[in-house]
């Protein structure tokens, strides 16, 4: 536009001046070379830097001529057209450069990724204070979760189904529908033997919503562990059930895009904003290069215990490119939790302890109203689960009208 413009009006100009006149004159200093590129410029050839340069130098003196051709009507009329031509191309070609791409997405990113990414840019927007009358552009997914209160890190959560037991398929069709638990992350996704429908996830503009399905994870039925029999586990022996997890995962690229990947069991309370605040002083700076894992269990020595288990990206993208070593590891006689700490321990990830992440009944246990445990374990009912996350929250409420109010409870003997 800044080329095509003075151009145009220099024609124009040359167009409705008069023969002899001074400004025809002037036109005509400006030398053969000076008109050929004018009209190198209608014949589609290239311009030097220092012609372009000339070009634009000339709008100036070029928009002043062209007032002056205003004094007569017929001239003006010759005039005005050129105008509306030189605003034609100057638009059409600040349209084109408008219309260039910025920039695009990495080539082997997910298309449920870029979701996840637009609607927390959508969030973030509205958090800083933008215009709550804009909608934020919001393309659904059946992996996009309610994140609330706390947006960052970003978090990926996954429970794993156990198909037969309708107290888990009932507790995960419930955090759905009430947007909570796992259901409260950035992305979420339940794996289950079988494809299981599991609720309505977030609508379209036209109020039509995604539906929530289960990811199929093809694993024969296990066993459960006997100590006595030399097992490390007296829980399920569900480690190969949680290696084809772990894989599925790795294929579907669902580790990918968030901040941290974190497994919640289906019994297991869960408030990920809480959890966020445990694990943000670890998302920023050069740390985040470091693969990272949680040990939550604090008995005879720091252990990871199945209920919640909190991986930071680094970590899985070691495991994304690693999970053959982990697989060679001796995990028959082990529970899932015990073969990813061996494995986090086998690609050199770094352990972190903290003994308040988890409220377990088998190990730190704490009751639901302490507010800054990020889940409670085991609740193994839709009631028992919902009966634990109203008395936390009611926990979190009553905290926080005590600090607002300035109450105080003191005594005196």
């Amino acid at each position: 536009a800044l080329v095509a413009a003075p151009v145009l009006l220099h024609l124009c100009n040359r167009c409705a001046m008069p023969a002899g006149s001074p400004q025809a004159a002037h036109f005509s200093a400006l030398g053969p070379d000076d008109n050929a590129n004018a009209n190198a410029l209608f014949m589609g050839e290239e311009l030097t830097d220092t012609e372009v340069g000339f070009w634009a130098g000339e709008s100036r003196s070029n928009l002043r001529l062209f007032l002056l051709r205003a004094r007569s009507w017929k001239r003006t009329r010759i005039l005005g057209t050129c105008l509306l031509i030189a605003g034609v191309v100057a638009a059409t070609i600040s349209s084109n450069v408008a219309a260039l791409p910025s920039g695009t997405h990495h080539a082997n990113k997910s298309k449920e990724m870029v979701g996840a990414t637009q609607f927390l840019e959508a969030a973030a927007s509205n958090a800083s204070g933008a215009n709550a009358n804009e909608k934020p552009n919001i393309i659904p997914d059946p992996a996009m979760g309610w994140p609330t209160t706390v947006l960052w890190p970003r978090l990926f959560c996954f429970s794993v189904l156990n198909k037969d037991n309708p107290h888990e398929v009932a507790t995960l069709k419930m955090q759905i529908r009430k947007q909570i638990g796992i259901a409260a992350c950035e992305r979420f996704v339940v794996l289950s033997g079988e494809r299981i429908y599991l609720g309505k996830g977030h609508r379209w503009d036209n109020g039509t919503a995604v539906d929530v399905w289960s990811w199929v994870n093809p694993a024969r039925p296990v066993a459960m562990g006997n100590l006595q029999a030399g097992d490390d586990t007296n829980s399920f022996k569900n480690t190969e059930i949680f290696i084809n997890a772990w894989k599925i995962l790795i294929s579907g690229k669902a580790l990918e895009g968030t901040d941290w990947a974190v497994k919640v069991d289906p019994d297991a309370v869960f408030f990920p904003e809480r959890l966020r605040k445990h694990v943000k002083k670890l998302s920023w700076g050069t740390q985040t290069k470091t693969p990272m894992y949680f040990k939550n269990c604090n008995f005879h020595g720091a252990k990871l215990y199945g209920a919640l288990e909190v991986f930071n990206a680094a970590a899985m993208q070691e495991l994304s490119k690693r999970m053959s070593e982990c697989v060679q590891l001796p995990w028959g006689r082990w529970g899932e939790d015990e073969f990813i700490d061996k494995c986090m321990e086998r690609l050199g990830a770094e352990a972190k302890n903290d003994f308040a992440l988890v409220g377990d009944h088998r190990c730190m246990s704490a009751e639901c109203e302490d507010t800054w445990r990020a889940s409670f374990h085991d609740y193994k009912s839709e009631r028992t689960y919902l009966d634990c996350w109203n008395r936390s929250r009611k926990s979190e409420e009553h905290q926080k009208m005590m600090k607002e109010g300035h109450f105080f409870c003191c005594s005196s003997s």
